[in-house]
């Protein structure tokens, strides 16, 4: 039995402050990981999340995204973690923007990157499209590409598949 188990069962301070600490302590040996949500598809988990139509696209389509900090069976959040962690956004469109929250879109076919705030082991934010999309244009999220990592561990998830533009739907008729 773990030493903080056992201490949780024979004192009055609430199970969530040792949950906390048993957080901490699992860090500590390297259990944690990053999930970047929405979650690739495919039977691979290497296919994009989201499929917008390049008319959804160019409707200033605005994406909400999700990353936590958990342990590596992602089973929990840790969170214990409130930090900062380098996102970088890299778009293949030529004439399409992104912009993270709301922040400057930048130059037609121009990467983002911005340091994220963790609370709580979760960090949101949206990613705001602009210009033009066309089919196959795609967005692809990395973070911590520096390794900053977490309690001195690499937690570096690379070229997360978030978006690949679809051509619209033919009309019918």
């Amino acid at each position: 039995m773990r030493f903080l188990e056992y201490l949780k069962r024979f004192t009055y301070t609430p199970n969530d402050f040792y949950d906390h600490l048993m957080g901490m302590e699992d860090a500590a040996s390297g259990d944690v990981d990053l999930v970047i949500l929405p979650a690739m598809t495919g039977d691979a988990g290497n296919e994009a999340a989201l499929e917008p139509t390049v008319t959804e696209a160019n409707a200033d389509l605005v994406v909400p995204v999700t990353i936590q900090v958990m342990n590596k069976t992602k089973t929990k959040v840790l969170a214990f973690y409130n930090g900062t962690l380098e996102v970088k956004v890299d778009i293949t469109s030529a004439a399409g923007t992104i912009a993270i929250d709301d922040g400057d879109a930048g130059e037609a076919g121009a990467d983002a990157a911005a340091n994220m705030t963790f609370e709580n082991g979760v960090c949101n934010f949206n990613l705001v499209l602009g210009g033009t999309w066309a089919e196959n244009d795609t967005i692809k999220v990395t973070v911590d590409d520096s390794n900053v990592g977490i309690m001195g561990y690499t937690v570096e998830k690379n070229a997360h598949f978030l978006v690949d533009v679809d051509a619209d739907p033919a009309p019918e008729g």
